[in-house]
């Protein structure tokens, strides 16, 4: 939380998107003062649905309440991409992030010219087109380093991965369990499956149900809405536990939250097919250490309300990341400019390191990776 930051002191607040590591502090700006917030309207709206469910699973332990959630919401200017306004002296202009729906690149031309990349990937899926190309001639590069260390396969093989874990399981008899975050991964597994011409059932559980909807009146924002509303019929909705029981009675394919088995339906499902050699569980994203998830991956051993189960059905990991790779990242960094300062940020320690020290090597770039509060002058 950004306690140290005083919202009297806030020219503005532009967000990239909608992850609650990027907005979920937001609120509090709102307690004592309401800086002017700027987001894209389609964030503004994935928000207001993370941040009242990130209340009811922690409002105990948060500074802020459901008032300023709603005075967020309400006071927030919603900004297209590519419209430009000013900030005082500097002009400021969202681009595509092609991370979520409604993710932007952010970019502040003043005296000199920074971009933010927020999240971004310049990557097509089945649900967005990848990110724009925001332009060159940057003295400042602030950008993510997730993936710094990391190349992604190529998203026509993951798909393929997909497609084929999944009918290998139906075939023998079982049920494919896929744990997916909330936002974006959960339509876009379900538009994979369905591009692909996938026949079996398909259910959608926990927010991903929500989600879904919003994403179906959001042609602005996504890219892919044509196969999601194709595939949102075929799609069955988990309606409550009845369905959450009998879905487990056929071969087919669950989809639902949460992405790393912290809770949500899917730690049911998962707990449900465990024991089952012809079912499967799929991973589609990274795995946090600690993680529900991440110990199933490394040691075939699922946790649940305190029992451990060991896994008899397949386990697999496929990423269908929303974070451009290391190839990405190096090719977005080489194309910003000849000369300035990159600053490496949004990674493990070892990745931002890496990242800054790949940018001196091969660019005209200064660049850092900050390590503390010190004022970075360009």
């Amino acid at each position: 939380m950004p306690g140290h930051v005083s919202p009297r002191d806030l020219d503005a607040v532009l967000i990239s998107h909608a992850h609650l590591d990027h907005v979920g502090a937001a609120p509090l700006l709102t307690i004592s003062s309401t800086p002017k917030i700027y987001a894209t309207e389609s964030t503004i709206t994935q928000a207001e649905i993370l941040l009242k469910d990130m209340l009811k699973l922690s409002g105990y332990y948060l500074p802020f309440a459901a008032a300023e959630v709603t005075k967020f919401v309400r006071t927030a200017q919603r900004i297209r991409y590519g419209e430009r306004f000013r900030i005082k002296d500097a002009e400021i202009e969202f681009v595509d992030a092609g991370h979520i729906p409604g993710s932007a690149q952010i970019i502040v031309n003043a005296d000199k010219t920074l971009i933010y990349t927020g999240d971004f990937t310049p990557i097509k899926t089945r649900l967005l087109n990848g990110s724009k190309d925001p332009g060159s001639g940057f003295d400042v590069v602030v950008t993510e380093s997730t993936y710094a260390l990391e190349a992604h396969e190529p998203r026509k093989v993951l798909e393929d991965k997909v497609v084929e874990l999944a009918r290998e399981t139906v075939n023998q008899g079982g049920i494919l369990v896929v744990p997916s975050f909330a936002v974006a991964r959960s339509q876009e597994v379900a538009c994979i499956l369905h591009a692909h011409g996938f026949k079996a059932p398909v259910w959608i559980d926990g927010m991903a149900r929500q989600l879904l909807e919003v994403y179906l009146q959001d042609e602005e924002y996504v890219d892919g809405i044509d196969l999601l509303a194709k595939a949102s019929r075929r799609i069955r909705i988990v309606r409550g536990k009845r369905d959450r029981v009998g879905i487990l009675d056929e071969p087919g394919v669950v989809v639902s939250p949460a992405g790393m088995l912290k809770g949500g339906p899917a730690a049911y499902y998962a707990s449900k097919v465990a024991d089952d050699p012809a079912s499967s569980i799929l991973l589609v994203s990274f795995q946090a250490p600690n993680t529900p998830g991440a110990r199933l991956l490394s040691e075939g051993k699922l946790t649940l309300d305190g029992s451990e189960f060991k896994a008899a059905a397949k386990v697999v990991q496929y990423k269908l990341s929303a974070h451009a790779g290391q190839t990405e990242l190096r090719e977005y960094i080489s194309k910003r400019g000849d000369s300035g300062v990159a600053i490496t940020i949004h990674g493990d320690p070892a990745a931002c390191d890496a990242f800054a020290s790949w940018i001196k090597e091969n660019t005209g770039y200064r660049a850092i990776n900050p390590a503390g509060s010190e004022p970075i002058v360009v």
